[in-house]
């Protein structure tokens, strides 16, 4: 069929260029460890793990959840060293060192938090569906530190496994936002405009200190409120439509994405939800495109560039043509 083969060659040429080992996808990947990171370093376990009313005691270890490192060793393991190993794992996935090697990790260390703690805020289930996304792309990353530009060629059944991985993640975050947004219109504060001026006063997520003063009387005027609370949505919504398309809209949406987490550290605090949402919007925009590896390792990434030689990808192309048949 003419178009369906039409179809595969163009999957083969995508994937022929994609290459995610880039500062992008790293510096996306290590703000999301250390949104993760901050939960475990600045709250104590025992505000973590929290009895909850009608919920019994945490962590639970039934099930799937025993697979959580706040599980690990049973009864003969004190939680601070379960705390302490999943705050070692995700140091040094921030720190960029070894991706391939610490990406199950990573993924282990996101799955536990997000599963074992008592009052997550969301931030820590994104990050845990973040970080199983990437491990096709952590496996494919040969790199030494996740700063560098890569020295070798990824070999084409790599490059194919991050495109699509890379596809997921951008179809995940772009549904999240479309879905918080669409859900919104629903709900009678957000209909009217006025949620923006509820939330502000809330007892436990409203506008903190310093900028509480400002906020609350810039609150007071209708109109910077429905301003405030509709302008919220529009950027929501542009936000998931813009990680769906090409490169110089995703980077455009990650910068709607710091403007709007940004402000709402600055107002409601979150920072471990913020810093998730934006890593991820940074991952999502990372260039889609292959670069140039270097040829020299020793010249850190700036020199000695070689030809794009696996541009054409005729093994790719094969492989998609195989798969397409099938």
């Amino acid at each position: 069929m003419p178009a369906v083969q039409s179809l595969a060659d163009r999957l083969a040429v995508r994937t022929g260029r994609h290459d995610l080992r880039s500062r992008w996808f790293g510096t996306g990947r290590t703000v999301m460890a250390l949104a993760q990171l901050s939960v475990l370093l600045f709250a104590p376990v025992k505000a973590l793990l929290v009895p909850v009313v009608g919920m019994g005691e945490y962590p639970k270890c039934d099930g799937v959840r025993a697979a959580s490192a706040l599980c690990l060793g049973g009864d003969t393991v004190g939680m601070e060293p379960r705390r302490w190993l999943l705050i070692v794992i995700l140091a040094v996935v921030a720190s960029g060192y070894r991706p391939r090697w610490t990406a199950i990790p990573h993924a282990w260390a996101a799955y536990s938090v997000a599963v074992s703690i008592a009052v997550p805020d969301g931030g820590e289930s994104v990050g845990m569906i973040m970080a199983l996304l990437m491990i096709p792309v952590g496996l494919a990353d040969d790199r030494t530190w996740h700063w560098r530009r890569p020295e070798r060629e990824a070999r084409p059944s790599w490059r194919t496994l991050s495109f699509v991985a890379f596809l997921a993640m951008r179809v995940q975050i772009a549904y999240l936002y479309l879905d918080s947004a669409i859900a919104k219109f629903g709900v009678a504060d957000w209909a009217n405009g006025t949620a923006e001026y509820y939330f502000l006063r809330d007892s436990m997520f409203g506008v903190a200190r310093p900028w509480d003063s400002f906020f609350l009387w810039l609150s007071k005027n209708s109109l910077i409120v429905v301003a405030l609370t509709w302008g919220a949505l529009v950027i929501e919504i542009a936000i998931g439509v813009c990680l769906l398309a090409s490169e110089r809209w995703r980077k455009a949406g990650m910068v709607m994405d710091v403007v709007l987490h940004g402000s709402i550290i600055l107002t409601m605090g979150l920072w471990s939800f913020a810093l998730v949402m934006i890593g991820s919007a940074i991952v999502c925009a990372s260039p889609d495109r292959r670069r140039p590896v270097t040829g020299d390792p020793g010249a850190g990434g700036d020199e000695g560039a070689l030809p794009e030689s696996g541009v054409h990808c005729a093994e790719c192309g094969a492989a998609v043509r195989v798969v397409t048949a099938v």
